[in-house]
């Protein structure tokens, strides 16, 4: 039957019929063992649509490298041990991002802020109004509810007519999509802030 070729074959040596390119194989580890990495995921950081993100870049990674991936036994720990890692790699740089957006708001709010900051200012904003224009309205007007209004999910539920879980959502996918277009950005002027003070 399809789909279950590989159904009873161990690990090691499902992996080595992936060295060899076989898709039917790959989609066997992926059925396998998915369930089993999304709630691992899911322990660590309660968002299914960044867990299932971790895991399809997962599973990714792995095919980039089939023909000479390997393991010893089972292929689970190599597969938790890389969502564990996409995770905290994923956290690390939303705290990052966090911690630059939470400083140069301060910088902008106390007018610290001197001719080459208020250029980066300017370029920043210039570059945030540009990514927001690729925003579904609906999405951009919760997004600036949340962030530059600060209303809660709540608040903006009530206000839109939405529920609380939706406007969560919304500002998820607009802070995904904004930051695909302004990590490179961000980071340098983060780099900048750390040089400058």
């Amino acid at each position: 039957m399809k789909g279950t070729k590989y159904i009873y074959t161990p690990d090691k040596k499902l992996v080595e019929i992936i060295n060899e390119g076989d898709h039917r194989a790959f989609e066997e580890l992926f059925n396998r063992y998915k369930e089993k990495l999304y709630h691992h995921a899911y322990r660590m950081i309660p968002d299914t649509e960044i867990c299932n993100d971790i895991i399809q870049d997962t599973f990714l990674a792995v095919w980039a490298k089939h023909e000479t991936w390997t393991v010893e036994d089972s292929a689970l720990p190599y597969l938790y041990q890389s969502v564990r890692n996409k995770i905290l790699n994923h956290l690390s740089r939303q705290e990052v991002s966090n911690r630059y957006i939470d400083s140069f708001q301060h910088l902008v709010q106390s007018g610290q802020c001197y001719t080459e900051e208020k250029v980066l200012e300017k370029e920043l904003l210039k570059l945030i109004e540009a990514g927001k224009s690729g925003l579904a309205p609906r999405t951009r007007e919760i997004f600036e509810l949340n962030r530059e209004q600060h209303l809660s999910y709540k608040e903006i539920g009530k206000k839109l007519d939405i529920s609380e879980k939706t406007a969560k959502k919304q500002v998820h996918n607009a802070l995904k999509y904004l930051r695909s277009k302004l990590t490179s950005f961000l980071f340098s002027l983060l780099f900048y802030f750390f040089l400058v003070f």
